[in-house]
């Protein structure tokens, strides 16, 4: 590897002298003119690494507040797209509200459905309508549940009621009868065709079509 360098063209050398004569012959410049070309061209590249080192750690602090600025929007972001992704949080009166409670006697009829791994169950005739007569209740195997309430409240408007209450099997958003989510399937809920995700807290409506699955 050579030890002297012309700083004008790059050209390598292996002694001083050669380097002197290179410059001399090439670039006109005597020993005194060479040594301080030499020293001029030092410190220009003195003066270009510090430029450059300038540069890196100008980019670096931008890096560092770019992922200061980036950090906090992505979780944000993420944390949003959670949330919406989730089905809607429902407490024990929002599927019943003052507002939907009807105010006078009603005698209404929703059908219920239920479906475990592809097999229909059967709902029993007559749970609660036989020696205490419950206000939801019903009188055949069809699944078509009586409403028959001269009091409507949030308590007995709920399908908590029916099959905790009345029924007293379990039905909840993870469970249904026997069946609880595990690998094997999940607890969902269909109203009028459309999956809802209230479970226990609903309120049937009079004709509703209640569907509930576990698969």
């Amino acid at each position: 590897m050579s030890d002297f360098r012309c700083r004008g063209c790059e050209s390598n050398f292996s002694t001083q002298e050669s380097l002197d004569q290179h410059g001399r012959d090439k670039h006109g410049i005597g020993d005194a003119q060479s040594k301080h070309e030499l020293m001029r061209l030092k410190k220009q590249d003195k003066e270009k690494q510090i430029e450059s080192d300038k540069k890196k750690a100008a980019r670096s602090r931008l890096l560092k507040r770019s992922a200061y600025v980036a950090v906090p929007v992505i979780l944000i972001v993420t944390a949003f797209a959670f949330i919406s992704s989730q089905p809607p949080a429902v407490t024990g009166n929002s599927a019943a509200s003052a507002s939907e409670i009807p105010r006078t006697p009603i005698h209404w009829h929703p059908k219920l459905t239920i479906e475990l791994n592809g097999q229909k169950q059967t709902i029993p005739a007559d749970i609660g309508a036989t020696g205490v007569h419950y206000p939801v209740h019903t009188h055949d195997a069809t699944g078509v549940l009586h409403y028959e309430i001269n009091d409507p409240t949030p308590e007995n408007m709920r399908l908590h009621y029916f099959f905790e209450k009345v029924w007293g099997r379990p039905f909840n958003g993870t469970c249904i009868l026997d069946y609880c989510n595990n690998d094997s399937g999940t607890v969902k809920m269909f109203v009028n065709g459309k999956e809802n995700y209230e479970f226990e807290n609903y309120m049937p409506r009079d004709g509703d079509d209640i569907r509930i699955e576990f698969k």
